[in-house]
């Protein structure tokens, strides 16, 4: 794309329609995966965790090699879509064997199951989702159409969410007078890892298919692009990493993400034990969440223009950690009321507000890191989206990795019993759970602390493409000469 020019509304859309199969496989990997190995299939928190953990290691390979691959790819599809299509029927399979364990493996071998498929699905997630985000920095420079089309895209995701979300709880985990609780038992797993996995491969190959038209007018690799090594991978990462914008977006989202991870992971816990909520009121406080994330994608277009992307970022983060953590907090000092009919509100209040200040995070993030893509190829003269998106999405894998990892070990400190009802967890037991739900907001103090050098306003960035304009009028008046 030239430096000014915009995208029309019919690529946003159909790049938007891929952020839902990420949401989809986000909100059974983050929401009801730890849940139901470790209250469901009995595997201990601590084996949950290392699962995941051992995922996220291979996550640090992958997402940045991906990104560097795809980088310097050279196909009459484009840098990115032929990556997108190999990773849509792959993730597809694994996820639903994710869900799907054959019966009667020991605890070891279920981990073993768990492991293997988590380590799949998410490098199948890389190889569609990295190329993804970085098409979505490549369609534009302008810096606030790249918010608009993040934010488009998040709204898909949430949209996918809300109808998950409807689905599960109405169609999938219903409650019956003999099972109040269906998310605790094993059958209805299979139908809603099936028909997810279903929408998950759809929603990636029409996004992949209905943005081909685009890769004529996006930027070509450039000749001097070296070739693909994974000694390069890494010595592109610390080249990017040397930028102080870069190295201080980063490593905040990525602690940012660990601390989001360990909420979501135990949320179903919290929800389930420590409120003692119905399904329904557990739907009710997702669809709250989903609405807040709504809410967020709202204002963050208004609010990166008045206040610019870095405070924006600052905002959410903690308007997200006070709703987390607030009602907890209250609950351990006996301030909660606990009249349902009040408590039930305020919970799906504090998840909206979560939610909406999570939103402005993601979305900050995403569209920051395509404005340091810009400032690289001022710096080095070649576009690297992939390297960089690559670092993003595996910060963000480290929400489900590293917040399953510590919800795992956490949930084995506090000696929370497997294979249990919600009313038979010992009042101590909740107790120290509440105690560990407050301590992690440790990580966004820390993650604001680290973020703070972050220094690349609006005006910088109209300097930067200013500055790739007339770089790029040169060379092409050479060209003709």
């Amino acid at each position: 794309m030239t430096i000014e020019s915009t995208v029309n509304w019919r690529f946003k859309f159909l790049y938007s329609v891929g952020q839902g199969a990420e949401s989809i496989k986000g909100f059974g990997f983050g929401t009801l995966l730890l849940v139901y190995y470790n209250q469901v299939l009995g595997l201990s928190g601590t084996y949950s965790g290392i699962a995941v953990f051992i995922a996220v290691v291979f996550d640090a390979v992958s997402d940045p090699a991906v990104g560097s691959w795809s980088d310097g790819f050279r196909h009459k599809l484009g840098r990115r879509h032929l990556f997108m299509l190999a990773g849509s029927l792959p993730l597809g399979i694994t996820y639903f064997l994710l869900f799907w364990p054959p019966e009667q493996l020991s605890e070891f071998g279920l981990f073993m199951w768990f492991t293997c498929f988590a380590v799949l699905s998410r490098t199948a997630l890389t190889f569609f989702l990295v190329p993804y985000l970085s098409l979505g920095a490549e369609m534009t420079m302008n810096y606030q159409e790249r918010t608009q089309i993040v934010a488009l895209r998040w709204a898909f995701g949430m949209l996918s969410s809300l109808v998950v979300v409807a689905l599960a709880w109405n169609y999938f985990f219903v409650a019956t007078p003999d099972n109040t609780t269906p998310q605790l038992t094993r059958a209805p797993y299979f139908s809603f890892a099936l028909l997810s996995s279903l929408v998950i491969v759809v929603t990636m190959i029409v996004s992949t298919l209905g943005t081909l038209s685009i890769v004529p007018h996006l930027t070509n690799v450039h000749p001097d692009h070296p070739s693909f090594s994974l000694r390069r991978v890494y010595w592109d990462l610390f080249e990017a990493l040397k930028d102080r914008s870069f190295f201080a977006l980063f490593w905040s989202t990525i602690i940012f993400y660990v601390y989001a991870g360990v909420y979501t992971a135990l949320s179903m816990h919290l929800l389930t034990f420590y409120w003692k909520l119905q399904t329904s009121g557990i739907e009710y406080t997702q669809y709250g969440a989903i609405m807040g994330g709504l809410a967020g994608l709202s204002v963050v277009t208004i609010l990166h223009k008045l206040l610019d992307k870095r405070t924006t970022l600052i905002v959410g983060m903690t308007a997200s950690t006070a709703a987390n953590t607030i009602p907890v907090l209250l609950q351990l000092v006996g301030l909660m009321p606990t009249d349902m009919d009040v408590l039930l509100p305020l919970l799906v209040f504090a998840g909206f507000v979560s939610a909406a200040g999570i939103m402005l995070v993601l979305v900050g993030a995403s569209s920051m890191t395509g404005d340091i893509a810009d400032q690289h190829e001022l710096t080095h003269g070649r576009r690297q989206e992939g390297v960089y998106f690559g670092s993003l999405s595996f910060a963000n894998k480290c929400t489900g990795a590293l917040g399953n990892l510590a919800a795992g070990f956490a949930l084995d400190v506090v000696k929370f019993p497997v294979n249990t009802t919600p009313g038979d967890v010992p009042e101590e037991v909740l107790f120290h759970f509440g105690l560990i739900y407050v301590a992690i907001l440790l990580f966004v103090v820390s993650s604001l602390k680290v973020f703070w050098p972050y220094d690349l306003s609006q005006e910088r960035h109209e300097e930067i493409k200013l500055a790739l304009a007339k770089r790029r009028t040169a060379s092409e008046s050479g060209l003709d000469s």
